[in-house]
């Protein structure tokens, strides 16, 4: 039996420890300093080209050395990084300072309390060159809570070798780009050739590429006065062209409701699709040297429906202020530095992903370093978030299953909607 009490002990200890750590990462004031140098300590995710991120710090440190950045990398997955605030913010814990969001999260934390007011602090003239559609999600009843540091949107990559011989322009409009598909596809008679690959895997992912689809056909999800749109016509439509992608067009592959960005683009760097809708940063990877892909893949906006437009889903990460920091004067000088011009442009020059000040983008030691593709600021400016509410992440919950059941072939559209619109609904009646 003395095995077992060891255990026994073993596992008493362990989770003593563990709630613990779980008991001072949430309520844990970290203590006042001294004299000396502030220490902010900045939450984030690691993102390309880490390394240059803390020269970045370095610079804002040498300008400020009454400051100093610590950094906490969060988990690779954006549930955890979620999670982790929702813990510890709801908790009211004070050891962190600076808050990397992704741009849905915003709102939620916004009405929660959790992140400082910052209209006060940060002026019309900085925020004016800053992408718009994201500065949407930044605002909840015309105050300011956190700022874009850099953007997303979905576009469209295509074998640019494949629709040069075959005499074709990059797609406008879905029903173009099937057709192109269907035509490359049976003249190549390649069986590991598919023809659209995107993210159908039923997790956030699948939600954006919907959104493009919708709304590419003049839907959305919420409509007048917040109410779910998801049975309207257009949105019913949208969605059954989605289904129809893998069934009867037969030009995305079954395996399409496994996919997210990275597998996605795993085929289509492969040599293995036609077309690919993913997100910006696929367009570094593709030109790398050893790319299979380098010199012969595209960029173009998501497409539309016949008599709409194209609007990409909007990405991207946000930065706020710790409601419960200490150093609330710090933290925001240190938003101020990183939404500046100047490190805008060092963001997209050596970090590896796209600022929100758009005027970067016409700078031209960054348009001959870069030669980014017109196509891609296009995508930039005609991108819309997601809908703005504290509930959103709820609303996703709901449409994720149903969606998935959608491209899955298990039930249709209509019968989808039908079941998620009325919890929608009642989800923002009882909020």
């Amino acid at each position: 039996m003395r095995p077992r009490a060891s255990r026994l002990t073993v596992s008493v200890g362990l989770g003593l420890l563990i709630l613990g750590l779980l008991f001072s990462a949430c309520t844990g004031r970290r203590s006042r300093e001294g004299s000396g140098p502030v220490t902010l300590v900045f939450k984030h995710a690691k993102h390309p080209r880490y390394s240059y991120l803390r020269q970045l710090i370095d610079q804002f440190e040498a300008e400020n050395p009454g400051i100093r950045i610590r950094e906490e990398i969060l988990p690779a997955s954006t549930d955890e990084q979620h999670q982790f605030y929702v813990i510890n913010l709801g908790a009211e814990a004070d050891d962190f300072d600076i808050l990397d969001m992704d741009i849905i999260w915003v709102p939620e934390f916004a009405r929660a309390g959790w992140l400082v007011d910052l209209t006060p602090h940060i002026s019309e003239a900085e925020l004016e060159p800053l992408n718009p559609p994201a500065l949407q999600a930044d605002w909840l009843d015309g105050r300011l809570y956190a700022v874009p540091w850099f953007v997303d949107a979905g576009v469209l990559y295509y074998r640019k070798d494949l629709l040069d011989k075959y005499g074709f322009e990059p797609p406008r409009t879905y029903p173009e780009l099937v057709r192109q598909a269907r035509h490359i596809l049976a003249r190549e008679n390649d069986p590991r050739l598919n023809g659209f690959v995107w993210q159908g895997m039923q997790y956030e992912g699948l939600v954006c590429v919907a959104l493009e689809f919708i709304r590419g056909n003049g839907g959305d999800l919420l409509g007048a006065g917040a109410r779910p749109a998801l049975t309207a016509p257009a949105t019913l439509e949208a969605l059954e062209f989605m289904d129809a992608l893998i069934g009867e067009q037969g030009v995305s592959p079954s395996l399409v409701t496994t996919l997210n960005e990275e597998a996605s683009r795993f085929i289509f760097q492969s040599g293995r699709a036609i077309f690919m809708r993913n997100w910006p940063y696929v367009w570094r990877k593709l030109q790398e040297p050893g790319s299979s892909m380098a010199g012969r893949a595209g960029l173009a906006v998501v497409p539309h429906f016949p008599g709409h437009a194209s609007v990409p889903t909007l990405g991207g990460f946000h930065l706020g202020v710790n409601a419960y920091s200490h150093h609330k004067k710090e933290a925001i000088a240190f938003l101020r530095f990183m939404i500046r011009y100047s490190s805008q442009k060092e963001i997209l020059l050596n970090l590896g992903v796209l600022p929100a000040h758009m005027e970067v983008y016409e700078d031209p030691e960054v348009q001959e370093a870069l030669a980014l593709p017109a196509e891609l600021l296009a995508a930039l400016s005609l991108a819309q978030p997601r809908p703005v509410t504290p509930y959103y992440l709820m609303i996703s919950q709901i449409l994720q299953p149903e969606l998935s059941a959608v491209v899955a072939g298990i039930r249709s559209p209509e019968q989808a909607m039908a079941v998620a619109a009325p919890q929608i609904e009642h989800l923002l009646e009882i909020r």
